[in-house]
């Protein structure tokens, strides 16, 4: 087929753009020919995909990340595509770049990939959770149009981590080349990419900090470089250290002579006098800028951002995080989405982190690592991140083995320059870890022989972890994993804590409750309950504190129940439900974050309708809250007796919503002195109001109301973008009403698209609990995006927002 021509112009102008020495990062995402054959035919399509001579102008152009399906919004029970897709790309590298090296970067494909280049197999990766980087540099045809093809396939496979049947599996492989690509284009002398090298402890950039104090720290950086020239080079290593205003506060040069084809490592230190130290309540981040140059002249440059920090856990006085004790209230985190998957952009990813960062987290766990935008995030707002091994409740063979050693060393490779890395979990989740404890125990600090290191896993078949999960006996540091989500059975998946959205605001508040009892027993050192909680654990009350995590902090999909996991405190389209403001109130007050809403927070658990319960629950991290109605003060109280939690709920009586004999303050016309229903709960700290927090009956449904979910991070108008709409069903005066399932329709003019086909009817859609959710993607112009969105009876919405260059 032709190669299209924006892709051939984009390819040559990159790659002559800069001066030849120059380490060039191209963006490898767009311009994708895909095929997913139909279902009966995912295991028995051919080769013929491979050849650079095959014929794919009839597949679809896309742009990664990408799913290998839109699924329905109900994706749970293995109803997501399973099986083989293929990703064809044409590129042109221009003659000028002859003799450089040409490494392609995967961050992420679902699950076993076979890469062919030129008709060519070059590679294969098993796993889907890991980056690979493959030197595509002899391979290549310089001047001239190249090929590659990508073989995915996601399904079944006992041989590749995590290996469980996904039938049977609690979360879903969703398919495709789901995370991003790019193509790096480099001098021969250059430093060395960590995947490629292999090396325990080595490759790439390293960064430990051998001394910390608020005084003074020691930034250490390990560099290998690496001379793929036909004859020997001399280089120097300039390390320098940049504050977040760009000013070079420590800077040191090493000298080092490189043979033909030989690699070596720069060892420097850095002093820094007075550091910011990264603190999940003040996330500071330095930027350590690599330059390499031969003869005065560059011939490579890298930046890695670094936070300087330490801390330590220890059996009796839990964790410190720079001297200071810390405790941790997070979450689990599962990647999907609704409609695209795993297929979410690096600022959805980001969206993501700020939802949970707003929630009152202050660290993530899952099951296997999370992408790579979403450690970034962690860096930037400040939380704590255990980085898992993929697997779950599943141990297989020797090749099994193999590659679960291989996720555990390439894991930390990844994430090892990381502020926000405070374990890592070699283990195979709730699985039989007894032969494989001994050397992923070896490979943790074999891979990060620095200090702070820890092991993560459940004490169970004899392994001793650094830090332990599961039946702790004051030995170890102890770190509650899972919390807050018991099941009467392993079948029927019923919980008080397992709710929708949707089923109502006495659900929601069983679901809340549930979870204030269980994170207080957390505190107070007598489990939580949940899938594996422990029979003792160190409590958050006392000096043994260190952290403990929800399972889950947003809805998931699951492989093995058509019901998808219900137990968060937001929802699959990122809505809040009551419970979520119970961890926001769990926050401290003082703290503020850049671009994260948050601070002293109250709000009312209640839809004051007539069904409404009269004793209302309010959350606050205040020290009081005064709960007025229909503006007359009912109360000013303290938060429960009884609680180790940070910040105990309030609760209080009150009077019915409306009045009986009249609903006119419904539509906004009822006569003056009428009661409207409102409750307005004011948080006070040191006798001043700090927040505030008014709900009001609702009325009638009249009207629609849109709002775009940015979570301060503008639609990027690169094509693979996407926003979350969400339109609310309101009364006359803006109240949404809380029982609306009103049929709406969105349609998107301008520069953006709506997420949807014939098969996932995303669009119309009945809201939930008077909210419907659309997915508006950005094309690769910026511009206006206008949306709409009608329902029948109902006044039309429309807004319109601006997509941002890249």
């Amino acid at each position: 087929m032709p190669i299209p021509k924006r892709l051939c112009v984009v390819a040559v102008f990159l790659m002559l753009a800069t001066p030849i020495w120059a380490r060039q990062t191209i963006d490898f995402n767009h311009d994708w020919r895909f095929f997913r054959p139909a279902d009966a035919e995912a295991h028995s399509i051919d080769l013929a995909p491979a050849s650079s001579a095959f014929a794919d102008g009839a597949w679809d152009l896309v742009t990664v990340p990408h799913t290998v399906r839109l699924e329905p919004f109900d994706a749970s029970g293995g109803r997501n595509y399973q099986g083989v897709c293929w990703y064809r790309k044409h590129f042109t590298p221009d003659s000028a770049s002859q003799g450089q090296k040409l490494l392609l970067l995967f961050d992420g494909a679902m699950q076993v990939a076979d890469v062919y280049l030129n008709g060519k197999k070059i590679f294969t990766h098993y796993g889907g959770y890991l980056p690979f980087t493959i030197d595509i540099t002899a391979a290549v045809q310089f001047g001239s149009d190249n090929v590659l093809a990508l073989r995915l396939d996601n399904s079944d496979n006992p041989e590749v981590p995590p290996g469980k049947l996904q039938n049977a599996l609690d979360f879903c492989y969703f398919g495709g080349l789901y995370r991003q690509v790019h193509l790096d284009v480099l001098d021969r002398l250059h430093v060395s990419d960590v995947m490629l090298a292999g090396k325990p402890a080595g490759g790439g950039v390293f960064v430990s900090f051998p001394s910390v104090s608020k005084e003074a720290a020691v930034v250490q950086v390990q560099t290998e470089v690496i001379n793929e020239n036909s004859d020997a080079k001399p280089a120097t290593v300039l390390q320098e250290l940049l504050d977040s205003s760009g000013k070079v506060i420590a800077t040191d040069s090493a000298d080092v002579s490189l043979a033909a084809g030989q690699a070596k490592t720069a060892t420097q230190r850095l002093n820094v006098s007075s550091p910011s130290l990264w603190h999940p309540e003040h996330p500071y981040l330095y930027t350590l800028r690599t330059t390499i140059s031969h003869a005065g002249k560059p011939t490579d440059e890298q930046q890695t951002h670094i936070g300087i920090r330490t801390f330590n856990f220890d059996a009796q006085h839990g964790l410190t995080i720079n001297g200071e004790k810390f405790v941790s209230l997070g979450a689990n985190r599962h990647q999907d989405h609704p409609y695209v998957g795993y297929a979410l952009s690096p600022e959805t990813q980001y969206r993501d982190a700020v939802k949970l960062r707003e929630a009152g987290f202050t660290s993530i766990r899952s099951h296997y690592p999370q992408d790579p935008a979403f450690v970034d995030a962690c860096d930037k707002l400040g939380m704590l991140l255990i980085v898992s091994n993929p697997g779950w409740q599943f141990a297989g063979d020797a090749v099994f083995d193999q590659r679960v050693y291989q996720d555990a060393r390439e894991m930390i490779r990844r994430d090892r320059n990381h502020a926000c890395v405070i374990l890592w979990e070699a283990q195979l989740n709730e699985s039989n870890n007894r032969n494989l404890y001994p050397t992923l125990q070896k490979i943790v600090h074999e891979e990060y022989p620095f200090d702070p290191c820890y092991s993560a896993g459940d004490s169970v078949g004899g392994a001793d972890w650094d830090v332990v999960y599961l039946r702790n006996n004051g030995s170890k540091p102890g770190w509650i994993r899972e919390i807050g989500d018991q099941v009467d059975n392993w079948s029927d998946q019923q919980s008080r804590s397992r709710v929708a959205r949707g089923w109502g605001e006495t659900a929601q508040l069983v679901q809340a409750w549930s979870h204030v009892d269980a994170i207080n027993r957390g505190y107070t050192g007598g489990g939580g309950g949940g899938r594996g909680a422990p029979t003792t654990t160190p409590s958050v009350a006392n000096d043994r504190a260190t952290g403990i995590d929800l399972w889950a902090g947003i809805d998931a999909y699951r492989g093995y129940h058509h019901q998808a996991f219900l137990g968060a405190p937001i929802d699959l389209f990122r809505i809040p439900k009551f419970d979520m403001y119970f961890f926001q109130s769990q926050r401290p007050p003082q703290v503020h974050i850049d671009g994260i809403s948050d601070g002293p927070m109250v709000f009312i658990a209640n839809y004051a309708t007539f069904q409404s319960p009269t004793m209302v629950t309010v959350f606050s991290n205040c020290q009081q809250v005064r709960l007025s109605q229909n503006g007359v003060e009912v109360a000013t109280q303290k938060p429960m007796p009884g609680y180790a939690l940070p910040h105990a709920p309030f609760s209080f009586k009150v009077g019915q919503f409306s009045q009986d004999q009249t609903t006119m303050f419904m539509t906004g016309v009822a006569r003056p002195g009428t009661r409207v229903g409102e409750l307005k709960a004011e948080g006070i700290i040191d006798g001043k109001v700090v927040a505030t927090y008014t709900i009001r009956a609702p009325g009638v449904p009249a009207k629609l109301r849109i709002e775009a979910d940015l979570c301060g991070q503008n639609l990027v108008a690169d094509g693979n973008d996407w926003i979350r709409i969400h339109a609310y069903v309101c009364d006359a005066r803006g109240t949404t009403h809380p029982y609306a399932n009103d049929e709406i329709t969105f349609a998107v003019e301008g520069e953006g698209q709506i997420i949807d086909d014939a098969r996932i009817h995303a669009n119309p859609i009945r809201a939930e609990a008077g909210i419907a959710t659309a997915l508006v993607r950005s094309t690769e112009h910026a511009g206006n995006v206008t949306i709409r969105a009608t329902a029948f009876g109902l006044t039309p919405a429309e807004m319109t927002i601006q997509s941002a260059a890249k």
